[in-house]
């Protein structure tokens, strides 16, 4: 005949036992720090999730029995995982956020630099066009001097045929 109750006897089976004492009570504390309420059935539930074995029945009630009084540090130290995973998830979204931030200003970097070089070169080539244009200024002026000249020249001439051309007209 079987006990019905292994743990009164003292005897414990260890043939079909594959859940942990640490395993059930790590269970038992992110149950109590996700806010459940710890019953038989839920932390076989919660094991059958986690591990997907539920364990015996007798171990779970004496893991329950264990966790019914309310106990201060448990709840402390749930608070504090909770704070852990906050600042965490904190971290994470900071480190997006300067991993973004890094992106948007290489990219204004590189536009700078393309606008600063598209304006250099614009007024690369304004400069040389404004040299190229004082060459052309003091050709033209070497022009308007040698026309003016020649137009001299022409009125002497002008002068001097008009002298020719008077005495044989008499």
């Amino acid at each position: 005949m079987y006990p019905l109750n292994p743990w009164k006897t003292g005897k414990r089976e260890t043939m079909n036992q594959k859940l942990t004492d640490q395993q059930i009570g790590q269970t038992v504390d992110a149950m109590r720090c996700a806010g459940q309420k710890i019953t038989g059935r839920a932390l076989r539930a919660a094991l059958r999730e986690r591990y997907g074995v539920a364990g015996k029945t007798g171990r779970l009630v004496a893991a329950c029995r264990g966790v019914r009084e309310p106990v201060p540090e448990a709840s402390l130290v749930c608070a504090l995982q909770q704070q852990l995973r906050d600042a965490e998830m904190g971290r994470i979204t900071a480190l997006g956020e300067r991993d973004r931030a890094l992106a948007r200003a290489e990219r204004a970097e590189a536009r700078e630099i393309a606008h600063q070089d598209r304006w250099a070169t614009e007024i690369h080539s304004l400069r040389e066009s404004v040299e190229q244009l004082k060459g052309e200024r003091l050709r033209r002026q070497s022009l308007d001097d040698q026309v003016v000249r020649l137009q001299r020249e022409l009125q002497v001439l002008h002068r001097r045929l008009a002298q020719y051309e008077e005495p044989s007209g008499s």
